[in-house]
């Protein structure tokens, strides 16, 4: 296996351009080639010796007074916009292509000149192939998609790429924010609209740092069993690139404006699971500083049995025997896309393996991680997630009686399914069916593991925790939907405005709220504590009294509540986790 460090590449810390009178020449791909600068003007000028040291590059800029930051692999060129300087696409990893798939990432390879930054980085492949026919054109009838993980534009195995947003390119120190997207471990990018970081690096004084990396199956392919030593990290590279990318935070940010020393990850849905499995993750140790779990509280990880028998249906798709597994290194994009299908329809989708190199344990199970104990963290989930999921089938909306009794038949023990219907409408008496779903599916899955999860990690008693649940109701279609999965990003991120599509048109109370959770987000990023500002006093979470962030856009703003939906709670541990499942099961 190659190994997975850094490259220290040094840059002059002047600026080469004023040595001489020469036009720079723009090159394909981007990159501004500066003329040859001869070691005799160097050494007249009294600045060779600057070649030598790995010093915090002073602030340049380009063409029009664009910023431009020295990293370790070589200048970058981004843009200014509403004052926030803008940075998308940087390299932090070599292309993992060919040789590079199923191995651990490699630093980015350090170029010449000055490469232009403006615009988003692939992401990785992902979804249907090329070759496959087209979907039928979706029911003109069925209302849009809250959310859409499927990325736009070309896809790529060279998509280790960092998108930054910063108050100003100067010595500032500000607190970094770290964003793994969601769509599970298999779909997503960092280049979503919702995680623009303008408004809130402008408003908070914060960095922002997006990332894409490795999924599906060219991020979590279990090979331990088949390749020995050589392959035995193939199911976790996915999660090394994220952490090669917090390699290239620590070493690069200053430039940037950040505080490498205050460095918070953050995620939704699979963006979270991700985040939370850092936690138990020793490659990551030391690499960031606080945490934040949005709707996707990772307990446990697959079993190297479940993993094996994914592998399995994989290799017999694309044709390639068990003691030949080098030939995935030369199969083609839509040839490994069009095998993934069959390889999770009855084995869970792609995602990290327990008992390998960076997983020696599971994250959550049976506690929270000694590795990680001294770190914060902030956890929590949406009062009806599954409805994003669900809320779009007419048949959800006019849900028959014994419909809904076959549905939660499906998500909780055999013969419980009357007893848990009865007793959320006790507690809800205007509750529909549809609702009564709703919340059933999400209290046995992302309420349930946010609470255990929230539990195990103040039960360490060795650093803070903060519980919240977001309750604020979408008014789109009349407010059927509640309050979906993902609908608290935009309020996180102080981006209403580009996310319509889940939260409707901004209103005043609605800006309130993303003022409030995305200013306690950065006041954790700061302080490894979210109150201060306008945030209320928001206590640390415990396992007796269970005190809990109710986030909600009503009048009296956001409260504490002590244990909210005990019964619903108390009822779902009662049945565990869906985590510990042979095959998971449930959304996200």
């Amino acid at each position: 296996m190659r190994p997975f460090c850094s490259i220290f590449y040094c840059k002059p810390v002047f600026d080469v351009t004023s040595l001489t009178r020469q036009p720079a020449k723009k090159q394909s791909g981007g990159n501004i080639v500066m003329p040859n600068i001869n070691r005799r003007t160097l050494m007249l000028t009294g600045l060779a010796g600057g070649l030598a040291a790995c010093a915090t590059p002073l602030a340049e800029t380009g063409p029009g007074g664009q910023p431009i930051v020295t990293t370790n692999a070589g200048k970058v060129q981004g843009l200014t916009e509403n004052g926030v300087k803008v940075f998308k696409g940087i390299p932090y990893g070599a292309s993992t292509a060919g040789p590079g798939r199923f191995r651990a990432p490699l630093p980015a390879i350090p170029w010449t000149g000055v490469r232009e930054t403006i615009a988003y980085g692939p992401p990785t492949p992902q979804g249907r192939p090329s070759t496959a026919p087209p979907l039928p054109p979706r029911d003109p009838k069925l209302p849009p998609p809250l959310i859409n993980n499927n990325p736009t534009g070309a896809q790529s195995e060279d998509c280790l790429v960092l998108n930054v947003w910063t108050p100003a390119t100067d010595t500032g120190k500000r607190p970094v924010l770290v964003w793994l997207h969601g769509g599970g471990f298999s779909t997503g990018s960092g280049s979503s609209a919702w995680y623009d970081g303008v408004r809130m690096a402008q408003k908070q004084d914060v960095v922002i740092v997006t990332i894409n990396h490795r999924l599906n199956v060219f991020g979590y392919l279990y090979l331990g069993d088949l390749g020995g030593g050589e392959w035995k990290d193939a199911a976790s590279v996915g999660m090394l690139d994220c952490v090669l990318a917090l390699k290239w935070v620590k070493d690069n940010i200053a430039g940037f404006g950040g505080d490498p020393s205050r460095v918070l990850i953050y995620g939704e849905s699979g963006g979270a699971r991700k985040t939370s499995s850092m936690m138990a993750m020793p490659p990551a140790q030391g690499l960031f500083h606080r945490c934040v779990v949005q709707s996707g509280s990772q307990l446990r990880l697959d079993t190297p049995e479940t993993a094996m028998k994914r592998t399995e249906l994989f290799l017999k798709a694309v044709n390639v025997g068990k003691n030949d597994i080098q030939k995935l290194q030369t199969l083609s994009l839509d040839q490994m896309l069009a095998a993934v299908p069959g390889a999770v329809r009855d084995t869970g989708q792609f995602r990290p393996v327990v008992g390998s190199p960076s997983f020696p344990s599971h994250p959550f199970d049976p506690g929270a991680p000694a590795i990680s104990a001294k770190i914060p963290m902030i956890v929590g989930s949406n009062r009806t997630e599954a409805s994003v999921f669900m809320g779009g089938d007419p048949a959800i909306v006019n849900l028959a009686e014994d419909d809904l009794v076959k549905r939660v038949s499906q998500l909780v023990p055999a013969g419980e399914s009357a007893e848990t219907i009865a007793m959320y409408r006790r507690l809800y008496p205007q509750a529909k069916r549809d609702e009564i779903l709703y919340m059933t599916s999400t209290d046995r899955g992302y309420f349930l593991d946010s609470t255990i999860l929230a539990g195990r990690k103040a039960d360490q008693n060795a650093a803070p925790v903060w519980a919240y649940q977001f309750y604020r109701s979408t008014p789109l279609e009349g407010g059927r939907y509640h309050t979906p999965h993902a609908s608290e990003i935009p309020f996180v991120f102080d981006t209403l405005s580009k996310a319509t599509s889940i939260g409707g048109e901004p209103t005043a109370n609605a800006q309130n709220l993303a003022d409030r959770m995305s200013g306690a987000w950065a006041n954790f990023a700061a302080n490894g504590d979210p109150n201060g500002g306008k945030t209320p006093t928001w206590p640390k979470y415990n396992s007796s009294t269970r005190p809990t962030m109710m986030w909600d856009e009503t009048p009296a703003g956001p409260r504490v509540e002590n244990d909210p939906r005990s019964e619903q709670r108390k009822r779902m541990l009662g049945y565990g986790s869906q985590q510990y499942a042979a095959v998971e099961t449930g959304p996200g």
